[in-house]
């Protein structure tokens, strides 16, 4: 028996970005640093624990930095590193894939999209 562990990338991929709502956050961070409160304000579903558990979850696979400030009251903030940036090209393609499939089977859960800020006339906007 082989003593290497050998490692699935798109189980790999798949542990990683397992979550509801790791790719908002993730394509929420791809622009601009965001404290906790701004992430939460733009996720209007989401409840604190879950948010700090993506979080977490996200820092802990190295795609967001989270950089704490020592003053009073404190003040944490939430970017994306290298690895995290570069998967942004990879969230284009999702959006253009998603984009194709939902024109050719009218199947999309627009609600969720509206419920979080995400307005899938923002996203076209974002591909384009």
């Amino acid at each position: 028996m082989n003593d290497k562990i050998k490692f699935c990338p798109v189980s790999s991929t798949q542990n990683i970005l397992m979550g509801k709502w790791k790719l908002p956050i993730l394509w929420a961070l791809h622009n601009k640093t965001m404290r906790f409160n701004e992430l939460q304000k733009l996720m209007t579903t989401i409840s604190r624990g879950v948010l700090t558990q993506q979080l977490r979850e996200l820092e802990r696979d190295k795609l967001v930095n989270r950089k704490v400030y020592r003053e009073v009251p404190p003040k944490v903030e939430y970017s994306l590193t290298e690895i995290g940036v570069s998967f942004i090209p990879i969230m284009i393609e999702i959006i253009k894939w998603g984009t194709g499939y939902i024109k050719k089977t009218k199947k999309c859960n627009m609600d969720i999209c509206i419920l979080n800020g995400f307005p899938c006339e923002k996203c076209y906007r974002d591909i384009d």
